[in-house]
């Protein structure tokens, strides 16, 4: 049960995160902007450049992925952790620090704010477009929001 949640989970942000990211080249008027880095890895290619000329519908769909996803772990997390308590056995919690962050960042934040907090930040640094957005999202959002509150 917990890998076919997992499974469904994975396949729903990578659907989304992809839809989001071949609708965004389409929109752009710069050309000369590459849509994937050398190495071909997914997450580095939805950077800045991408996210700026995205539309807020797919930008508020690249959040919702990312969100089903820390949810869908959340609840198998939960799910092992009282299938390890009716055993008797001490829980073990294996979420990543980026699920706890994001659900301790962005616990009280609407997706459009999130996604106005990312436009802002591209909008203060035009030079680091090439910057992938979960970059921006951990290090500039989540990392101090998680800093501030200890």
């Amino acid at each position: 049960m917990k890998k076919s949640l997992l499974r469904l989970g994975l396949a729903l942000v990578l659907a989304l995160t992809c839809a989001a990211a071949q609708a965004a080249p389409a929109a752009s008027t710069d050309t000369s902007a590459p849509a994937m880095n050398a190495a071909g890895n997914p997450v580095d290619q939805f950077t800045g450049e991408i996210w700026v000329n995205t539309s807020e519908s797919d930008k508020k769909a690249y959040l919702f992925g990312i969100d089903s996803a820390v949810t869908v772990e959340y609840f198998v997390n939960a799910k092992l952790a009282e299938q390890a308590a009716k055993s008797g056995k001490k829980p073990v919690y294996t979420l990543s620090p980026f699920e706890k962050g994001w659900m301790e960042a962005f616990a009280n934040v609407s997706r459009a704010d999130a996604i106005k907090m990312i436009d802002e930040w591209y909008a203060a640094h035009p030079k680091d477009l090439q910057r992938p957005v979960m970059s921006v999202i951990w290090y500039e959002l989540i990392a101090p929001r998680l800093a501030a509150k200890k």
